[in-house]
């Protein structure tokens, strides 16, 4: 069997994104987070957020595919897409209640953060491989202000 490369790797993000908007979309993530954190995220919020999300991802994705950008951007995405995975299951543990997302957070996200640390981290000089985990990490921080505060 082929070893899978780093970019068919990029293209997983955005499918995996798609399945995991899907399960937060059609397991009620908005009126969840709402209700667990006392504000009111409302669906029409959670789409714009998520549609700039991912045409973000595609375009990353895009420009990675065709070198015209470098692995650190996928990497951080990968980190990213791994720390949502992670946030899902924590607040499904501490919050008694299952947080919409969690499931393809754990299916998908997760194995696939992994997938880009062990396939893509590689490629990247030391120093970008720390930078990306921070960005990805500080990208999720931002996500979470943001929609708090919408």
């Amino acid at each position: 069997m082929n070893d899978v490369g780093s970019k068919h790797i990029a293209w997983f993000l955005p499918i995996a994104y798609l399945f995991h908007l899907a399960d937060e979309y059609f397991t009620g993530f908005p009126r969840w987070f709402s209700e667990v954190l006392k504000t009111d995220l409302s669906l029409n919020d959670f789409l714009i957020v998520n549609s700039i999300g991912f045409s973000t991802t595609i375009i990353i994705t895009l420009l990675y595919t065709f070198n015209k950008t470098t692995g650190f951007i996928i990497a951080a995405l990968g980190i990213l897409f791994f720390v949502n995975g992670v946030v899902h299951i924590a607040a499904t543990i501490f919050t008694l209640s299952y947080s919409p997302g969690t499931i393809s957070g754990l299916l998908l996200y997760l194995p696939l953060g992994y997938l880009v640390y062990k396939k893509i981290f590689p490629l990247l000089p030391e120093q970008q491989r720390i930078i990306s985990i921070l960005v990805g990490m500080v990208i999720q921080i931002g996500i979470a202000l943001l929609v708090l505060n919408i």
